[in-house]
């Protein structure tokens, strides 16, 4: 009972939240759904007693202070894109810069894409503090209705994020560091107990240029990972990349480097992580790329790589052998699938035409139905259609060339209708063979998808393209 009442409570007490014209203590969606989304997912990390990259979110005020770096916010009101909240929550879940961070899979806990919706609907709109639910835009109210119902609980992952073995280097030179910082510049070692740093220029957004690389010159022999995503840099500032032999992770997405920054990139032997998302590069730097041996993740989507380009790039780490027989194995089971499609379309279209055939014929002498079935009045005996192996009255022309139109549209309206023994017939028979096929193509479908996971399991990972869908997989 107990369980029941509570249901009834929760079912009314969300009603009147999300109805129109209620101005007794409206609900506002920071309160409703965005602080209890950041406290679930976000405030371990940016919180009271833990500030990573100087970032604080358990308050509206270090929410709108925003972190380290240059002190930008995380949220720029009107501007969803623009906002460095969103872009960390639609990462890629492996990427390092994502928020929340891929600890271990069973803590995991993504922001879902109904919460994400509510908060993109509540940046648009200026992401006030006082914003009511009903305020939201029409996705973003439907969304919230379903985050309010379902509203995330905490989960605090049982292990730390795996950092692999670094190399050992010289601390740099602390003054050099506090320059750096001045300068707008986070810089911060990769993890404790490592003199080992990464520089993160993303915060200085276009005021950090091919000019500005240069000041990273005095830590190379410290600098291991590199965010300049969103940058002015371009082919020219890798020419001053090159020198950072020790760099392993490299984000350069969203920058206007093309083809001829990658001779230079492929100087970096270290590098295991490239970032090239949204820049002008094409299939004209797989070469380049194939000299980076080392490399264990590479992001080219939305750039004018193609899908072949990254294959012939991954071809390049496996073993040829088992890469050609899985190639092969695919290349046959597509056209298996292929030959599916044509053997039952064929048969489907003679089985279909039997269906018609069996629908336009009737033994019915009269018309089964007293009431036109469009109009509702008395049906006139001239006037009717033969409809799944029955003869059903219309009252005139005008109803019967409605009836024609959609005929399934009106079956309800005809009392206790129901076809004739052939048609069920024909129906059965066409629905058996229609679910045989979707089960020999789920049979090919199955293998396909497991040389494909094989396929992108060897070599780099080469990441074409993603969404919060997939990346919450």
């Amino acid at each position: 009972m107990k369980k029941i009442a509570s249901t009834i409570l929760v079912f009314f007490f969300t009603t009147f939240l999300l109805s129109f014209g209620k101005e007794s203590d409206p609900m506002k969606v920071y309160d409703a759904i965005i602080n209890p989304v950041l406290e679930a997912k976000c405030v371990s990390c940016h919180g009271a007693e833990k500030d990573k990259g100087k970032l604080r979110m358990h308050t509206k005020e270090f929410l709108v202070q925003g972190g380290r770096g240059a002190g930008d916010a995380i949220i720029v009101k009107g501007e969803v894109e623009e906002s460095e909240l969103i872009f960390r929550i639609t990462l890629p879940k492996d990427d390092e810069e994502a928020m929340p961070p891929l600890e271990d899979q069973a803590h995991y806990n993504p922001v879902t894409e109904q919460e994400l919706s509510v908060l993109k609907s509540w940046i648009k709109l200026g992401a006030s503090f006082d914003m009511i639910i009903n305020d939201l835009d029409e996705a973003g109210r439907k969304a919230a209705e379903h985050v309010l119902k379902n509203l995330p609980e905490k989960k605090l992952s049982a292990t730390a994020l795996l950092i692999p073995k670094l190399p050992e280097v010289p601390p740099a030179n602390t003054s050099t560091i506090e320059k750096l910082h001045d300068s707008g510049l986070l810089v911060m070692p990769i993890a404790q107990n490592t003199n080992a740093l990464y520089v993160n220029a993303s915060y200085k957004g276009k005021s950090f240029n091919d000019e500005s690389i240069k000041l990273l010159q005095s830590i190379a022999p410290q600098l291991l990972w590199l965010n300049v995503a969103r940058t002015a840099i371009t082919d020219k500032a890798t020419e001053s990349l090159s020198n950072f032999s020790l760099l392993e992770r490299l984000h350069a997405e969203n920058t206007t480097l093309t083809d001829a920054a990658t001779p230079h990139i492929s100087k970096l032997t270290n590098l295991k992580y490239l970032n090239l998302y949204g820049t002008g590069i094409s299939d004209a730097s797989i070469e380049n790329l194939r000299k980076l041996k080392k490399l264990k993740k590479v992001f080219l989507w939305q750039t004018k790589v193609t899908s072949k380009g990254a294959e012939s790039l991954r071809k390049n780490f496996v073993d040829q052998k088992i890469y050609a027989t899985l190639i092969k194995e695919q290349s046959n089971l597509t056209a298996q699938k292929d030959q599916i499609f044509n053997n039952y379309d064929l048969e489907l279209k003679k089985l279909n035409a039997v269906m018609q055939q069996n629908s336009a014929k009737t033994e019915d002498t009269s018309p089964i139905n007293d009431k036109c079935p469009v109009s509702n009045k008395p049906v006139d005996v001239t006037k009717f259609s033969n409809f799944e192996g029955r003869m059903v009255g219309l009252c005139c022309d005008s109803c019967k060339a409605k009836f024609a139109k959609d005929p399934s549209s009106y079956r309800t309206k005809i009392t206790n209708f129901k076809p004739s023994k052939d048609f069920e017939n024909s129906l059965a028979t066409v629905k058996s063979k229609e679910n045989s096929k979707l089960e020999a193509l789920e049979n090919v479908g199955k293998k396909l998808r497991e040389i494909s996971s094989k396929l992108n399991s060897m070599g780099p990972e080469i990441n074409m393209g993603w969404s919060v869908a997939q990346a919450q997989k």
